[in-house]
């Protein structure tokens, strides 16, 4: 067992949580499973249209209505009213790729073969664009960022693709391949404005993919949300050497106690910077949700919000970063479901569901089959009350990357790295080289503080012996389709200017789950 302690480290998260306005003590009022009595959603009006929104990077417990103390989300708190939230969603991976194609096929990166940013996407994969689009739907999808672009073959099934990007930090000699919120918006709007202007009887049913990327690094909001949670205006604009300098700072604070006040200093500025872009995103995401509306389409529509990933702040050792870990600050993302006619309105749903479940979900609510990869299941029961239980869903780490240890050919790629199960009140997780092991009762430890592997009762050890059979066999699950790394200078280039490390530049330090 690698099992380590320190004071230093202690403080530190002490002082993570003062810094982040004990959001996880607020965030527990949030995740209780509160029934609210409206017709059965086969009863609610005909879906006519799909909406699905991503923000990339968006932790759930950095949103007002999950419970945040602070941040300001005000479009987005609006739409969860009307909508079902969902307290317990899991994504399949924390890095976006990855993650989105889970989201796109309701397979495991494993099945779907993408195990990381950079990978082109086989087309032996059924994206659920293409499902739709056969149905008769007109799909477009408006993507922030180069980590979806065209050439890793995202865009399957989509008959508009609008991947322009417009931001270039270039005196950083950084090409930032990404575009702001308010391009975003401004493109879907276009595209409705296109759509409008053709005759009623020629508009086909709509499938908007809508993919937001301000809140990744490198934390850069426009200059009117800047100082809006007290920024410190001490970063060069755009740049990731200012994330990279803070980590430094943390990691040093571990063991040095003269340099954790100035850690702390500077990791707060990056938590408020990180607060001012998800509420400049809300305020685009809500310019999209009046266009749809102005339109007639908001309320015939299925409209899901969610994200890709989390980001871990200062709460663990991989600070203000994601892809290294399976922490419900990197996997714990939000899930907002609005449903025609406003069923189940204001309605938390604490059971556990992953994002893997949405594309079936969408699939069995528009009466049709899913695809027969699909490894996730419909929500829509849930919601309804009729499916007590869903069976513990998983999460992989995409990171380290580059180390032969983690890289046997008869395994599929990520298997070594770390790896979780989780219910809604237990996780289990696992990094079999390194053996690191950690089991966590999430009712009492929401942030993953105290590691019970070594000290589980009785009814822990039994959680714990499940889990790890599940685990094992989910593992043995793993069939990709073939998928191949773009290694194109210009591709490396690009994701290495959003954080994206060559193989050879990432960091290998082993990461103990059991250790704060």
């Amino acid at each position: 067992m690698n099992q380590h302690s320190s004071r230093i480290k202690l403080t530190l998260f002490a002082c993570a949580l003062v810094l982040i306005g004990l959001a996880a003590g607020c965030r527990d009022k949030s995740t209780a499973h509160t029934p609210v009595k409206r017709a059965a959603l086969e009863h609610a009006p005909k879906i006519e249209h799909v909406v699905l929104i991503s923000i990339d990077t968006l932790r759930a417990d950095h949103l007002g209505c999950y419970g945040h103390p602070f941040v300001q989300s005000p479009n987005i708190d609006a739409f969860a009213k009307e909508s079902v939230l969902f307290t317990n969603h899991i994504s399949a991976a924390p890095t976006t790729l990855a993650s989105h194609t889970s989201l796109m096929t309701g397979t495991y990166p494993h099945t779907h073969g993408a195990p990381k940013n950079g990978f082109v996407l086989g087309d032996e994969n059924e994206m659920l664009a293409e499902v739709l689009a056969k149905d008769g739907f007109d799909c477009a999808g408006i993507i922030g960022a180069f980590p979806l672009h065209p050439v890793f073959n995202f865009d399957q099934g989509f008959s508009h693709f609008d991947a322009n990007f417009t931001i270039a930090f270039k005196e950083h000699e950084t090409d930032q391949p990404q575009r702001l919120a308010e391009e975003v918006s401004d493109a879907a709007i276009r595209w409705l404005d296109k759509r409008q202007a053709k005759p009623a009887g020629e508009r086909d049913r709509l499938f908007m993919f809508i993919h937001y990327f301000d809140v990744h690094w490198p934390y850069e909001a426009p200059f009117k949300y800047r100082n809006l949670y007290g920024q410190s205006g001490q970063r060069k604009k755009g740049s990731m050497e200012n994330i990279k300098r803070v980590q430094a700072l943390l990691t040093e604070g571990e063991n040095n106690p003269a340099r954790l006040k100035t850690a702390m200093k500077f990791a707060q500025a990056l938590d408020n910077e990180y607060a001012a872009e998800i509420t400049y995103c809300d305020e685009h995401v809500g310019r999209l949700f009046d266009e749809l509306k102005k339109r007639g389409i908001y309320d015939k529509s299925l409209i899901i919000l969610t994200s890709d990933h989390g980001e871990t702040m200062h709460e663990h050792r991989t600070y203000f970063s994601h892809g290294a870990t399976v922490y419900d600050s990197e996997v714990h993302t939000p899930l907002i479901v609005r449903f025609p006619g406003q069923a189940h309105a204001g309605e938390r749903v604490s059971r556990i569901v992953s994002n893997v479940d949405v594309a079936p979900t969408i699939l069995h609510l528009l009466n049709l089959p899913t695809t027969p990869r699909m490894e996730g299941v419909s929500f829509a029961k849930v919601v309804d009350g009729k499916l007590p239980e869903r069976a513990p869903v998983f999460s992989e780490a995409t990171k380290p990357w580059w180390d032969s240890k983690f890289h046997d050919e008869s395994e599929w790629v990520n298997q070594k790295k770390f790896q979780c199960v989780r219910s809604e009140t237990f996780k289990y997780v696992a990094r079999d080289p390194d053996n690191i092991y950690g089991l966590y009762d999430l009712t009492a430890d929401r942030d993953e503080q105290n590691n019970l592997i070594d000290s589980a009762n009785q009814q822990q050890a039994s959680v714990l012996a499940d889990f790890k059979k599940r685990l094992a066999d989910w593992r043995k699950e793993a069939n990709p389709i073939p998928a191949f790394e773009d290694k194109s200078p210009e591709t490396q280039k690009l994701l290495r200017s959003l954080g994206y490390a060559a193989p050879s530049e990432e960091s290998n330090e082993p990461v103990d789950a059991t250790t704060n």
